[in-house]
């Protein structure tokens, strides 16, 4: 047994190197629930009541060693030098309050047993501990216990994967396991191998200040039902259901996962970082790989800072009622949406969003969970296969294969013109928009069948400042309610196929300031509704990698994007247009000035195809929202010029 427990603490050692492996085990993938099978129904969030400080002594990994007391493991049995631990055959037992420096291997279990007013500290300095029936560590009472990881220290945590638990009980389940508050800081390394369920779970409060950390567990990796909270540190985490969850989704004031810092590389079978009622991410540098959704909360998310690298099998970020962006960078390099909450609003942050369905989706809060598993399968696909289904049976399906139609995109359709074989999801209007429209306007099937698109006042896009780009296979910006957008830069490329659109909205959408510029497919094109500062819709075409640009009298670029996919339409909107004023839209030109997306406000073209564009600030062109956006339908047909009446998606 000396020698497996040696074992144990050379491979954590080993595995800190790399610390990669596929993941193991599964987990229940669909929808939100848990591991422990429950789901969260909690509606809201108490932000202001929400504690998302640390204390001195959760950043203070110090100790005095000379008063310490000390732990010395050896195989199955250990030696205590000093007060307030004893050994009671493989199990140490640590019962008053102090400081304990523990080293060495042990094949059994440390436990916390102390009144639950004080609090524990327990070094480890080079210690290895494994315990084939239930957690290695266990807090069973405290009031709070610091786990410190000695600075330039190795240590390893590991269990076997059954259990010996007393009749009818189902915990503990981790490695690391507390029935109270704790907290792991300090500067050395530790080792968690969980091969029963999760690697470190917290009944109450999770704390993490530093430390560099390989976790590899069947179920979660990082779980505190009250919060976890996470300032520092590097993680390497390879987790067959979520890498960082907090459960409680009885108290709006708890259930919340709050980064700060770190650096994180998250493998999830489930979610990489799950909350019951809030995510918040202020900070830290995290790529997370997620068979399901890279951040999920069931009531609120807010990222305010760090970086995000994303792939996920599902949704990037997704909080059932309100998504705020207010700073950092995200990159999601694949997801089947991206952006998806009731209300999302992005306030500030630089993002750049890879969608296979949509790229920013604002949908009914009690809705979104059966709108993704009518778009993605449990296991995560990103996409569903095949052809989508002609005429009706497509109705309210809201899916895209990401792959381009066949046959080319129209080419220069007058901006007025509706497209050809459709423009209504639904009924298509293969002949007339007259012979397919009934009852003022609204498409002959009604609401639209099916979860998906319900329109509902409640959701919104907003975007008020930031810099995003979004590339996307379904629908570019797709609400089911309104849309509005009063600063920052929005740069959309839509789909290639008709059956989805680079702006989908069901009741309004308005400009009132920003730089926007969006391209697509024409066969569900939609216009603004209205909006204080003028906007150009045009049916102009393009390949993928020409850019578009848009220049005013002078010459001078006011807004230009390069999108990576075929269009046959361009909508755009900038501070520098003016009611009725004319400009130069240029497809296929060099851009002098411009970044990565092809984008400037201030440089110039050269080449390309030209055609002169006019803005205002009432629709011309396309759809809008529940009617036509202007110019696109017969005269005297209901929702002409932008008003509400005809379109449901």
């Amino acid at each position: 047994m000396v020698a497996a427990a040696m074992f144990v603490l050379l491979a954590g050692v080993a595995v800190l190197g790399g610390c990669s492996s596929d993941v193991a085990g599964g987990s229940d993938s669909a929808g939100s629930a848990g591991a422990d099978g429950s789901a969260s129904t909690a509606l809201v969030a108490d932000t202001a009541g929400m504690d998302f400080s640390y204390s001195n002594r959760d950043q203070d990994a110090g100790y005095d060693e000379a008063s310490a007391t000390r732990i010395q493991l050896s195989g199955s049995t250990a030696a205590v030098e000093g007060e307030g631990a004893t050994v009671e055959g493989s199990t140490v037992v640590i019962t008053q309050e102090g400081t304990y420096v523990v080293s060495g291997q042990l094949e059994g279990q440390i436990v916390v047993e102390t009144a639950d007013d004080v609090k524990v500290q327990l070094v480890l300095a080079g210690a290895s501990v494994h315990n084939e029936s239930g957690p290695a560590i266990y807090v069973k009472e405290t009031d709070k216990c610091f786990v410190t990881l000695a600075d330039g220290t190795e240590n390893a945590l590991s269990d076997g994967a059954g259990y010996v638990l007393e009749d009818g009980a189902d915990e503990p389940n981790a490695t690391l396991y507390s029935k109270a508050d704790l907290c792991i800081n300090g500067e050395g390394a530790l080792v968690v191998d969980a091969a029963y369920q999760h690697a470190v779970n917290s009944k109450d409060d999770l704390v993490v200040t530093g430390g560099t950390f390989c976790i590899t567990a069947v179920e979660d990796a990082l779980r505190g039902k009250d919060c976890v909270k996470i300032d520092g540190g590097t993680f390497d985490i390879d987790a067959g259901g979520d890498g960082i969850k907090s459960n409680n989704d009885e108290d709006a004031t708890r259930g919340f996962v709050s980064v700060t810092g770190g650096t994180f590389d998250i493998v999830a079978g489930d979610d990489g970082v799950q909350a019951a009622t809030l995510v918040r991410m202020a900070g830290g540098d995290l790529t997370v790989e997620a068979a399901d959704d890279a951040l999920h909360s069931d009531v609120e998310a807010l990222i305010a800072d760090g970086t995000l690298e994303i792939t996920a099998g599902d949704d990037a970020v997704h909080a059932e009622t309100v998504l705020t962006v207010d700073g950092g960078t995200v990159n999601v390099a694949a997801c089947y949406e991206g952006f998806e909450a009731e209300k999302v609003v992005i306030n500030g942050g630089e993002s750049h969003i890879v969608a296979s369905d949509d790229g920013i989706n604002a949908a009914t809060a009690d809705a979104t969970a059966s709108d993704d598993a009518a778009g993605a399968s449990a296991t995560g696909s990103t996409a569903p296969t095949g052809d989508l289904p002609a005429g009706d049976a497509a109705q309210g399906a809201g899916v895209s294969t990401g792959e381009p139609p066949s046959g080319d995109l129209p080419q220069g359709e007058a901006p007025g013109d509706l497209p050809q074989g459709g423009g209504m999801r639904g009924d298509p209007m293969a002949e007339s928009p007259n012979e397919s429209m009934q009852n003022g306007g609204m498409p002959e099937t009604g609401m639209a069948e099916g979860g998906r698109g319900v329109s509902d006042s409640d959701c919104l896009i907003e975007v008020n400042g930031g810099y995003t780009v979004v590339d996307a296979a379904g629908d570019g910006i797709d609400s089911n309610g309104n849309f509005s957008m009063t600063g920052g830069v929005l740069l959309v490329c839509g789909p290639t196929d008709g059956a989805n659109g680079a702006f989908d909205y069901d009741l309004e959408a308005t400009i009132s300031g920003g730089t926007f510029v969006m391209v697509g497919s024409t066969g569900m094109a939609q216009n603004f509704t209205n909006g204080s500062q003028p906007f150009s819709f045009n049916a102009v075409s393009g390949q993928a990698g020409q850019s578009v640009a848009v220049t005013n009298e002078a010459g001078t670029v006011v807004a230009s994007f390069t999108p990576q996919k075929a269009f046959g339409m361009v909508l755009v909107s900038s501070p520098a247009f003016a009611e009725g004023g004319t400009y130069t839209l240029t497809v296929g030109g060099t851009v002098a000035g411009a970044n990565a997306d092809g984008y400037t406000e201030d440089g110039t073209v050269s080449g390309g195809t030209a055609t002169t564009v006019t803005a205002s600030t009432t629709a011309t062109g396309g759809m809008g929202g529940l009617g036509m956006g202007g110019g696109g339908m017969p005269a005297g047909m209901p929702g002409e010029g932008g008003q509400r009446g005809g379109r449901m998606m």
